[in-house]
């Protein structure tokens, strides 16, 4: 059973936190950082887990352990150590792929997550793993997803899945996401700035701010002409400072901070619209 609610626990005080309001913590970095369970003398620490392939919940801290009165007790089972970072392959994901994420984000756009926390929790009867280190490590190459040309020539067999993308808010990005691929939800376009070959998008979410890059890579497969479709946007961007913006693209490192570079021209939305078709539908208005 999955956890929605936690303590937040700092030297002066302490207060619940539930799964749909964390993220809007005035202090959430603070926060992520310093929660445990919120059964009575259970000092577990807990982590938070953003929506992904499944919904937002806390889990347990690796290595922590509930007492045995708690509803979220479990036991371990040990496995044998895996070998990470030993092998890796880099994977281009598809249009179709990207679009499924891009749809994904605008299905759960204004839909909120229903949690119930009426009636008795039961206890789980379930056992996490551990692992061993006197096992020897497990082999396989682990596939991380790319929308640029640093893709190595892998082909999917059978009923093989593409690697999954995880969803970042501004407020999740950070410099442990640099060169892996993200997508990017729930901010809005602050302001375009179109140069001959390249644009920048900067959005934000009221609290932070991000560049999201289109550069070489990225017009070499656009439709031709696609520049005059930012500059529209442009226009756009300065009357109206609430266009939704979300995107698929490789996490960077630039000027001090951490950014987008967006590969693709499928890859992103204005309203939760591919950019032409947005365009069509702003200029119907």
């Amino acid at each position: 059973m999955q956890i929605y609610e936690a303590i937040y626990r700092n030297e002066e005080f302490e207060e619940v936190v539930s799964i749909l309001s964390i993220e809007a913590h005035p202090e959430f970095h603070e926060v992520r950082k310093n929660l445990y369970c919120t059964y009575e003398n259970c000092k577990a620490k807990l982590e938070y887990v953003p929506k992904g392939k499944r919904k937002a919940h806390f889990k347990t801290w690796p290595k922590q352990n509930h007492v045995k009165e708690c509803i979220d007790y479990f036991e371990r089972e040990k496995k044998a150590r895996s070998e990470r970072g030993s092998a890796t392959a880099t994977m281009l994901i598809s249009d179709k792929h990207i679009s499924d994420i891009l749809n994904d984000i605008k299905r759960n756009r204004n839909k909120k997550e229903q949690i119930t926390t009426t009636g008795p929790r039961t206890k789980k009867e379930k056992k996490n793993v551990v692992i061993d280190p006197s096992q020897s490590p497990e082999g396989g190459v682990r596939v991380v997803p790319t929308t640029g040309s640093d893709a190595d020539d892998i082909v999917l067999e059978g009923k093989g899945k593409e690697p999954s993308v995880k969803r970042k808010t501004l407020s999740l990005l950070s410099e442990e996401d640099i060169g892996m691929t993200r997508a990017l939800y729930n901010v809005s376009v602050d302001s375009v700035d179109v140069s001959n070959d390249r644009v920048v998008v900067t959005v934000s979410d009221n609290k932070k701010t991000c560049s999201v890059y289109f550069e070489e890579f990225f017009f070499s497969s656009a439709p031709v002409g696609f520049l005059n479709r930012f500059k529209r946007l442009k226009e756009i961007a300065e009357l109206d400072k609430s266009l939704e913006f979300t995107c698929v693209g490789s996490v960077i490192g630039r000027n001090d901070s951490v950014n987008i570079l967006v590969n693709k021209h499928n890859a992103f939305r204005i309203e939760d619209k591919y950019l032409t078709v947005f365009l069509d539908v702003y200029k119907t208005k």
